[in-house]
Order: structure tokens, then C-alpha cells, then sequence
């Protein structure tokens, strides 16, 4: 099966049933025959960024900036996704377009300014969604989940609480009118 490559959105569909995962879009970083990894990132955590920071790091941010849970595998770092390179910050590209900071030095140059203010281009999350080898090349083929090519306005959207109808649409699929591989209506 030939998968896209990273970055990638990975959409789920109604026949995923996974608590972890229903209804969710996942920022994919990487996808090799040694695995995938990917953050969720359509899902808030019930806290904004900014309560869960330390003191000194409070300020750095905007206090509306959400957090996001990344997925099921929990991390013991806030992480930063973005979009292209900030100048002086320690940071890894994980695909062409799409990098990774834990450095704290992300946050002002990232998330000082409102979130939908149009210049915040990332997103901070905690936790991660990872697959062992071949196995989401498998769920995609059980109809679990279908990939969408990156596309930055959906993938640093503002505002998330539509996003997977959102990236359905960008498919041209209605949801509802999907089946399972065995012909049931989800």
C-alpha cells in the first residue's frame, strides 16, 4: 500500500471506533516501513496552554493559546509543532514544512499573539499517537482511517472544533455515507 508522505493529515473515519481516536485528525510527522507518528490535533485539552506552563514561562505565551492533546502516548515535555523554521530556536525538522521544538524559546515568536490572529502557525501539544510497523498501513486498508495531502490551513486551523467535517469536506466524502469494508452504513 502506498502511503503519502509526511506531512500528511490521517483522517478517522466513523468506522474507528477507538476512544483515542473518534472523530479525530492526526498531524502525521513521519511514516516509514519502521512505523508512523503523528499528534491529534483537533482534541483541547479541558486547560489552556498557559495554566499548565510553569511560572516562568506564563508570560511567554497568549492566554487564550489552546493545548492539544497529541494522542494516547503520554510525553514528559509540552511540545511545539510548526510550520517552517523560527530563527535562533532549537528545533527538528520532521518533514519538509513541518518541524518540532521543546524549547521553551518557541513560545514567544509562536504564541504570544492571540490564537486566529493569522500569524500563529503551530500548535503546542502533549502526548503523541504512534503505529508499530505496518500496522496503520492496516487500519487504513480496515477503512479505520484515510490520509489527506498536507494542507497547512487546515492542519494550523484556529479553530478546531469542526476541523474533521472540515478536512471531510476538503476530501469531498460525506461521513455519513461511508461503509466498513464488510458493507455496513457507520
Amino acid at each position: 500500500m502506498e502511503t503519502l508522505g509526511p506531512p500528511y493529515l490521517l483522517i478517522a473515519t466513523p468506522a474507528l471506533r477507538d476512544p483515542n481516536f473518534v472523530e479525530t485528525v492526526v498531524l502525521m510527522g513521519h511514516h516509514d516501513e519502521q512505523g508512523a507518528l503523528g499528534w491529534v490535533i483537533n482534541r483541547l485539552h479541558e486547560r489552556p496552554a498557559r495554566e499548565t506552563l510553569g511560572a516562568a514561562h506564563r508570560e511567554r505565551i497568549h492566554a487564550e493559546t489552546p493545548l492539544h492533546v497529541g494522542g494516547p502516548v503520554p510525553t514528559d515535555a509540552l511540545l511545539a509543532l510548526f510550520h517552517g523554521a523560527v530563527d535562533g530556536v532549537e528545533s527538528t525538522e520532521l518533514a519538509p514544512g513541518l518541524s518540532l521544538s521543546r524549547s521553551a524559546d518557541i513560545l514567544p515568536p509562536l504564541f504570544s499573539r492571540a490564537p486566529g490572529s493569522g500569524l500563529v502557525r503551530g500548535r503546542l501539544v502533549f502526548g503523541y499517537a504512534g503505529w508499530g510497523p505496518g500496522q496503520l498501513e492496516r487500519e487504513m486498508l480496515e477503512g479505520a482511517w484515510l490520509a489527506l495531502p498536507n494542507d497547512q490551513d487546515l492542519a494550523f486551523a484556529a479553530r478546531v472544533d469542526d476541523l474533521w467535517q472540515r478536512c471531510f469536506e476538503r476530501l469531498g466524502i460525506n461521513p455519513v455515507l461511508l461503509t466498513s469494508p464488510s458493507g455496513r452504513k457507520h
